[in-house]
This record gives C-alpha cells, structure tokens and sequence, in this order.
C-alpha cells in the first residue's frame, strides 16, 4: 500500500511542476530568500516655465492711391417688364442687369454724403460707386411691405434684395425729392402701385420716408416743384422751393413720430434738368442754403452728361468742386462704359501698420508716425488712409491727420489738425 501511496503522490508532483513550469529540482530544493534588485536614483529637475514669444502688433488700414474717383449713376423710375420705357423710366431687369454687371466687375456702394467728405470706405479689393436717384418719391422708387421689407417691384427694394444676397455689394443711395409736385401711391396691385383712399397715402410716405432714412439711403433737396432754375428770376422763388422741400420732408416724418431723423438730414442740392439759375445772385441763393437745422449746404449735383461723361473727383483730387458734382444718366451703355473705365478707378487695399503697442493703436499721433515710416521704407504706398474711421492722408512725403469740413464753401479746404514729415 504505501507503495501506491508514493506513486499517487509522484504523479501529482509531476501535474503540478508542468502547470507551474517549475523543475522537479526547484521544487525539492531548500526555501531560498529571495534577493531584491535596488531601483536606480531619480534626480528631480524642476520645470521651467517658457517665457511666450511676444507677438507684434500691427494695425490694418484701407488705402487709396492713385487718382482717387468714382462714378455717380443718376435714376428715376422703375417699371415692370412689360411696360413702356423712357428717359426717365427704366425696367427693373435692367436695373438688376446694371447692379450684377457692376457687383462682378467689383463695385461697392458707397455713401454720397461719406464720399463728398472723405471718410468713403470700401472692403478690401472693391471699387466705389455711387447711385442716385431724383424725382422722389415714387412708390416704383421705394416701396414698403407690411413685413417691414421694401418690394422687389420698387427699384430701391431691388436693390435692397440684392444686398441681401450679395452682402459684399453694400446697400447705400442718394435720393433727390421733390415733394410739392405729385402724390405717393401707397397700394401695391400686382406689380404697381396706386393711390388709395384718403390721406393714407401720407402716413405711407411718411413711414417710407423713415425706412429710408434708417436703412442707408441719404434725402436731399430737389426743389419743392422741380422748377427750371434757368427761367426763374426771382431769388425769393428759388428759396421758397428749397424751403418747401425741407418743410415737406419734415412734416412726413412728423406724421409717423420720426422727429428724431431730423438730425440726420443733409444739405446736397440737386438741379432740376440739371440747369443752373440765370443770375449769379441765383447761383448764390442755392450756394448759401441752410437747412431748418442749420445744415450748409455740402454739394450741388449736376446732370446729364451724356456726351461728356467723367468720374466724380474725391476731395483729395486737385479738381475737386463740391459745386460742381458730375454724375451720369444710367442706361445700357453707360454702365458698359464704367466697365470699360474701372481700371482708372482705385481699388481699396489694406496696408499694416507696425510695429505697434497695442495699447497705443487708437493714439493719432502713433498713427501718423507709423503711416510715414511705412511710406518711408516703401513698404506702403501714398495714399489716402483711413484707420477706424480717421482718415489720413500721406502725399510729398507729408502725412496729414485729415478733418473735412461739412460747409460746402470751405470743403475743398479741409484743415488739416497735424502733419508729419521726413
């Protein structure tokens, strides 16, 4: 039996050596104590903190150089497709064909008002251009919806459309009114617009008036009853249609709570059929008009120059003459002419200013300083710069911190509050 016993017992040392994968040896051998390896010496290094690069500041600014113009487009009126055009009325396609023609080939809308005293600004890589229209108002003109939004069947609300699609075209007219010659039609039938009953018509106008007036388009004086100024002598008669035309604008707004807009009426005259009075003394009549706030006058808008084409001038061209404001009848070939023309108009470009301390990019003087180091070392042009809305103007290896002066006499005058040279 304890034969057996012995077997059974070598067996089971053998099932469990190949389990463990121990030696028979190992498992017969005396207990050993286990010897412990010592782990290697860690030497701590204590974490620096890296000191940041310090990041240059520089300022963006828009420049213009070079002969610095732009097209003004003269409108009236809008009519659907399939009505019968004429010098004053044009179909909405081919207002929307004028306004694409002129978005693809790189124009940006700008104020008139911002463009006649310098502080006019561009995105990079556009061209400026100008619109306006005469005669308002009109609801083919300007119309608006119920929702708040103007009618495409409106020619401004066209534009206001194609604003909304193309951001980067910007949305800003110039609309010249004359407000004692006609009535506004203020219900949309279809694709025109009629007069209702009442005096509704006037509450329309007046919030039409408003909308304007808040959303980019600028209201100037076209005279009361677009009178010819050539055959009228007397100057009490051609004030009287200014006046008129002032009053009326206000009165409107009065009619729909809008007092506060008054302050952001302007003084630019536009010359019905484009004819200047007879007398200088006529001449001085519009020249010297104030508005009911006290506004003088900032430019006289000319007309109907279609044999004699041209850009306007900038105030920072030598022949600028805010008295004397070309603009150009709108049609087909016209606008196949600005095409033509766009590589004499400028294009806005950005130049960096810097190195600067940020903390300083809103002192004028630092501004100044950087512009003629920048035009010194030619890594800028000359130019007209504006910087957050100061414009400066870099010219002869002088910079000029430029301030415009809204009095039509004085605008091509401008002072300039600093200068800084080589």
């Amino acid at each position: 039996m304890k034969k057996h016993y012995y077997l059974y017992g070598l067996a089971a040392l053998v099932v469990l050596v190949s389990i463990t994968g121990c030696s028979v040896a190992s498992a017969f051998s005396p207990t050993e104590t286990p010897t412990s390896t010592p782990l290697p010496t860690q030497t701590l290094t204590p974490t620096v903190t890296p000191t940041p690069t310090e990041i240059p500041f520089f300022l963006d600014s828009t420049v213009w150089n070079g002969n610095i113009q732009v097209p003004i487009l003269i409108y009236h009126r809008f009519v659907p497709d399939y009505a019968n055009t004429d010098a004053t009325k044009m179909r909405l396609s081919d207002f929307k064909d004028h306004i694409q023609t002129l978005y693809d080939n790189g124009f940006y809308l700008v104020s008139l008002d911002d463009w006649l005293n310098g502080t006019f600004m561009v995105p990079v890589g556009k061209k400026p251009l100008i619109i306006t229209l005469d005669d308002l108002w009109f609801a083919d003109q300007l119309y608006i919806n119920p929702d708040g939004t103007p009618s495409q069947f409106s020619g401004l609300g066209l534009l206001w459309h194609f604003a909304q699609e193309h951001p980067d075209f910007g949305y800003s007219a110039a609309v010249f009114s004359n407000m004692g010659d006609k009535y506004y039609g203020d219900k949309q039938v279809g694709e025109i617009f009629q007069l209702g009953e009442g005096d509704a018509w006037k509450t329309k106008l007046g919030e039409t008036i408003a909308w304007a007036v808040d959303n980019g388009i600028e209201p100037y004086n076209h005279l009361y009853q677009h009178p010819l100024l050539s055959i009228m002598t007397s100057n009490a008669d051609i004030l009287w249609h200014l006046q008129m035309n002032d009053a009326d604008t206000r009165y409107f707004l009065s009619k729909v709570g809008r007092e506060d807009l008054y302050p952001k009426l302007g003084n630019i005259i536009a010359l019905p059929f484009g004819e200047w009075p007879a007398t200088q003394s006529g001449i001085n009549v519009l020249k010297n008009y104030k508005t009911p706030e006290g506004k003088p006058l900032l430019a006289i808008m000319e007309a109907y120059n279609l044999g004699e084409q041209k850009m306007t001038p900038s105030i920072f061209s030598d022949d600028f003459d805010p008295f004397n404001i070309a603009r150009l009848t709108a049609s087909k070939y016209m606008i196949e002419w600005i095409v033509e023309q766009k590589d004499n108009i400028p294009t806005a470009q950005n130049c960096q200013l810097g190195p600067l301390d940020e903390s300083q990019s809103t002192n004028l003087d630092v501004i100044q300083t950087a512009i003629h180091n920048a035009v010194s070392s030619q890594t800028c042009p000359e130019g007209v710069y504006n910087i957050n809305g100061s414009v400066f103007e870099a010219k002869a290896g002088v910079v000029t911190l430029f301030k415009a002066n809204m009095a039509g006499a004085d605008l091509a005058q401008s002072t300039p509050t600093a200068t800084v040279t080589p």
